[in-house]
């Protein structure tokens, strides 16, 4: 914990979600992360060309992997920060993953361990029959909701992961017909 600490750390804004999460559902949330680029961990680790996957173990027995090419990503993390603090306990302390596109079940918390390995890993969840790769898929949330007649004011998330959203369109005839939001 010492070593990461004392490792070149960066800041970033990073949204999770739960891949149970339905479509309006809430479970899913913002929040600005410290952590040590995992690239920066595999590289002082001396990964070589051999490597499949990177596997992430958890204190009680979760584990999860990430394919190389995710696991060298810039955004993927090992995160020990959030909101300018300490990585809160609920959240992972002492140590979590955040790799931008994924579902949560592929972002550990409370991380024990990283290995490296040279063919497929089942995790906790693949090996019950979730997904391997869990890449989030958009979805959109109405938060709050202002005037009932025109013009409306609407507040809420749209997100896709890493993909981003390039728009935002509100219907209010129940889909006959749409407008793009501001």
């Amino acid at each position: 914990y010492d070593q990461l600490l004392a490792m070149p750390a960066v800041e970033q804004y990073f949204t999770l979600e739960c891949i149970s999460n339905q479509v309006g559902g809430d479970l899913m949330s913002t929040a600005k992360w410290t952590g040590v680029p995992m690239r920066l961990i595999l590289e002082k680790a001396g990964v070589n060309g051999g490597a499949l996957e990177v596997v992430s173990r958890a204190v009680g027995g979760y584990s999860d992997s990430l394919p190389m090419s995710d696991a060298l990503r810039p955004g993927t993390l090992v995160a020990v920060g959030m909101n300018g603090m300490a990585l809160p306990r609920a959240h992972g302390f002492p140590a979590r993953i955040l790799a931008p596109g994924h579902y949560g079940m592929k972002q550990p918390k409370w991380l024990e361990s990283l290995e490296v390995v040279d063919q497929p890993y089942q995790g906790y969840w693949e090996s019950r029959g979730w997904s391997k790769t869990a890449i989030v898929k958009t979805t959109a949330r109405t938060d709050t909701t202002g005037a009932h007649a025109a013009p409306y004011t609407l507040a809420g998330v749209a997100f896709a992961g890493d993909r981003g959203i390039s728009k935002v369109e509100v219907s209010t005839d129940q889909g006959a017909t749409w407008k793009e939001a501001d």
